[in-house]
């Protein structure tokens, strides 16, 4: 792959990254709104009169489970959802910028989350989370891909030297 194709592609990478971001803000705010007692009604009064027949049990148990919540549960969930997307910023900044710390901590942080991907999964399968989850395990292949590749060309080497061969001494 071409420098030109690797940088569009960590371009890619970081819109996704970006995108993630503004979702998780959203996501914040909204949990912030729960804290205002008020709001909480308002979004209750929405969901009775919503005209859903397929999955209103599903909305009403969520709503069930926001009322009896505290307000320093939805504190503490919003600082998270802030907190990750902070995260998601300094990844999809640095992949666009071009900078190599930010293909590790992507790399490393992405790399983190797979393992809860793979339980949510388990716990209900959407294909919102197939997804999700084949997008991040391809991002992680292709950062590791990058990162061994950019090791070689520190050094000096080409990309196919075989490193499990033992070195012949020139003597």
């Amino acid at each position: 792959m071409t420098t030109h194709a690797n940088q569009r592609a960590l371009r890619v990478i970081a819109v996704y990254k970006f995108v993630k971001c503004a979702g998780l803000i959203l996501l914040a705010c909204v949990v912030f709104g729960f804290t205002n007692e008020p709001f909480v009604d308002k979004v209750a009064r929405l969901v009775d009169h919503l005209p859903i027949q397929t999955g209103r049990h599903v909305l009403q148990h969520w709503m069930d489970q926001l009322t009896g919540m505290t307000p320093s549960h939805f504190v503490f969930a919003g600082i998270a959802a802030c907190i990750y997307a902070a995260l998601f910023f300094v990844e999809g900044f640095g992949l666009w910028t071009g900078k190599r710390w930010a293909e590790y901590l992507t790399t490393i942080a992405t790399a983190s989350l797979i393992p809860f991907e793979i339980y949510e999964l388990v716990l209900h399968v959407t294909w919102v989370k197939i997804v999700v989850l084949i997008a991040n395990v391809a991002i992680v292949f292709y950062l590791i891909y990058l990162l061994r590749r950019g090791q070689y060309r520190l050094r000096g080497e080409p990309p196919d030297v075989d490193h499990t061969k033992p070195k012949k001494n020139a003597s």
